[in-house]
């Protein structure tokens, strides 16, 4: 690393800065539009619904409220300040006779709550009131709950409530359902989290969305500030740690395996990922802790590597601490057992290391990376390099979490009703359901997994696999954007939601594992539906086995026939 010089005046660090969440460029209060927001806009299915109700509000004589809702962070405020740039030279009465409130948080006023504010705002949609203009609001959906409790309780605005109880804006179960329904044609409502920030495909898991903001960040384009400002540091010979956690970033391999691990926590830890969030969440990626406080510093350490600030530093951001969960480590310990040992034994460490690298086809354009590696082989911080490599590796090749991808593809075969597909995950769902509780013969559950218990119970049953409705309601589609994190489904017209990490703890069950009690927290409504269909059995059954815990020897009870008093019993082998 020759002719290096660290110093504050790194124009890469300070534009690097606009992605952090408190960076005034992701948050939008006003009708301001900078260059950075223009060329960071990304186009989404939204945004064609909103301009086409916009350009309807031209043609309509009665006055119209639309709300732009979601959660914080999401974009509403960028997608309108851009459609009031954007349509401005095209369509330049648009917005002529539109009151835009761009931000529903922000009071007018230092003596009035951002509640009064927008109950001014909205007084012409008031009961017996007529409005004088179309008003559009962006609005985050829990302000707009504090809107409607606090209307509630003065009995104002009732139109407007009712409206919004028929759209169901505050139910959890229609979340990702676009409501925008008004027998009055006076209100509109576009909800950003009908969206997902990923869709499901043939391939697995996209999000085009994701996918053109992390490239619009990384790509040599004379519009992208962050870029450029690289570009001219590296030059400069002004190098950071952070730079070189940007050169890998332009791979975009390591995008693709770095947006995996988001979508894999989005549909494990059901998390909503705003746009904010997202930028946010890039920047941790890159620029550790210490440059972030002193931009002085180069950070030049094995520890502040992409690859390490990914996986090892939850108390950054909720997301990371989401990523945490899924980190290599924990499924490739022997790996670092060996890497570990190989290192200690061979003199040639360097050579050892970028061969392993050189298979995982990394283009090392930077010597700060082997520089790193070296000075951590210098300090015999062997157990940290070790470390290094696996989440460095993990983010070169296919992914190992194959479990994630399996439950994917049933996920999208589900919704476009593959049956071959979901036989298969019916037939892992029979093994596990046999091993939750145990099963003394085929066909006969136990009601208790109690072993302390001198008998147990179990009942006949014949698993009959069942979906309803919804299996294959989406068939025709080859991209599926709005979807549950579960799958619905079960036995002789049971059901429960499966999810990943459900899925995840009946694939172990169905290996013989016996859940702990914080796992069957995870398992409380496949354990209700296991319940649900042995009560239903017990009640209906003419036959009940009785195992004796001691000696494993099985009986069969069976129910008097007609005109006798006597059970029947017979010991079976």
């Amino acid at each position: 690393m020759t002719n290096i010089k660290p110093n504050p005046e790194s124009k890469f660090l300070n534009q690097i800065k606009m992605l952090k969440s408190s960076s005034k460029e992701t948050v939008i209060h006003t009708n301001t539009f900078t260059p950075f927001n223009k060329y960071m806009h990304t186009k989404r299915p939204i945004e064609d619904k909103i301009i086409k109700a916009v350009k309807c509000l031209e043609q309509q004589d009665e006055k119209q409220l639309i709300l732009l809702c979601g959660s914080v962070g999401d974009g509403k405020s960028h997608l309108l300040s851009y459609l009031k740039s954007a349509l401005k030279s095209a369509y330049p009465s648009l917005f002529l006779n539109v009151f835009v409130h761009n931000d529903a948080t922000v009071s007018h006023n230092p003596t009035e709550s951002s509640i009064e504010t927008l109950e001014k705002i909205l007084q012409g949609f008031n009961d017996g009131h007529t409005p004088t203009q179309h008003i559009i609001v962006a609005i985050n959906i829990g302000v707009l709950h504090n809107f409607y409790i606090s209307q509630k309780e003065k009995g104002q605005f009732a139109q407007l409530r009712q409206f919004i109880n028929e759209n169901g804006v505050f139910d959890e179960n229609s979340l990702f359902t676009d409501s925008n329904s008004d027998k009055n044609k006076r209100f509109q409502l576009y909800n950003f989290a009908s969206e997902r920030v990923f869709a499901l495909t043939p391939n697995g898991p996209q999000s085009a969305f994701l996918e053109s903001i992390f490239t619009k960040i990384v790509q040599d384009d004379c519009d992208n500030p962050i870029y450029q400002a690289w570009k001219q540091d590296v030059e400069a010979g002004i190098l950071t740690i952070a730079h070189a956690n940007y050169q890998l970033l332009q791979n975009e391999e390591i995008r693709v395996r770095v947006l995996e691990k988001i979508y894999h926590v989005i549909l494990r830890e059901k998390i909503m990922l705003s746009t904010r969030a997202f930028y946010n969440f890039i920047f941790t990626i890159i620029v550790p802790s210490e440059l972030e406080v002193n931009s002085n510093k180069t950070g030049f350490s094995i520890e502040h590597t992409l690859p390490n600030l990914l996986f090892n530093h939850p108390e950054r951001s909720s997301l990371l601490e989401k990523i945490c969960i899924i980190d290599p480590l924990q499924i490739r310990v022997k790996e670092i057992d060996v890497l570990i040992s190989n290192l200690h034994v061979l003199s040639e460490k360097q050579v050892f290391v970028q061969k392993i690298f050189n298979e995982c086809k990394v283009d090392w354009q930077s010597d700060i990376f082997r520089n790193v590696i070296q000075q951590a082989i210098e300090k015999n911080q062997l157990q940290e390099l070790s470390k290094f490599i696996i989440r460095m590796k993990d983010l070169t090749e296919p992914t190992v979490y194959k479990t994630f991808l399996d439950f994917v593809k049933y996920l999208y075969s589900f919704h476009t009703g593959d049956k071959k597909m979901i036989g298969e995950l019916f037939a892992i769902l029979k093994e596990a359901f046999i091993k939750w509780k145990g099963s003394p013969l085929p066909n006969y559950y136990f009601v208790s997994n109690d072993l302390s218990r001198p008998h147990r119970l179990a009942f006949p049953l014949k698993l009959k696999e069942y979906v309803q409705k919804s299996f294959g309601a989406q068939e025709s589609d080859e991209v599926i954007l709005q979807f549950d994190n579960y799958i619905t489904l079960g036995f002789c017209k049971s059901v429960f939601n499966l999810d990943l990490r459900l899925y995840e703890l009946l694939l172990k069950v169905k290996g013989g594992y016996r859940p702990n009690k914080n796992e069957m927290n995870v398992a409380i409504q496949f354990e209700d539906f296991y319940k649900q269909l042995l009560s239903s059995v017990e009640k209906s059954s003419e036959e009940v086995m009785i195992v004796r815990s001691v000696d494993k020897s099985k009986y069969l009870i069976t129910k008097p026939s007609f005109g006798s008093v006597k059970f029947e019993v017979e010991k079976v082998r």
